[in-house]
């Protein structure tokens, strides 16, 4: 993977954290909501725990593509 092709996919993943992280932020509003309404939260839960395994994949994603992972482990931590 060339370089600018490497630096536009972490930009993508980047801008999916975004809008991921974003997403939630409006979820969690919705879920206080809803819970100060004494309305049901059910459907609001998994939500937000579809989009928290979303946002783990993801992260993972832009881990491996952003953070260049040597095959022997750090000695220095």
């Amino acid at each position: 993977m060339s370089h600018a092709s490497r630096a536009a996919h972490i930009e993508g993943l980047i801008d999916g954290l975004i809008a991921l992280y974003l997403a939630q932020a409006a979820d969690l509003r919705e879920y206080a909501q809803a819970v100060v309404a004494g309305e049901g939260t059910v459907h609001l839960e998994h939500t937000l725990r579809r989009r928290e395994l979303q946002r783990a994949d993801l992260y993972r994603l832009f881990e491996q593509a952003a953070f260049l992972v040597s095959q022997t482990p750090d000695l220095a931590d």
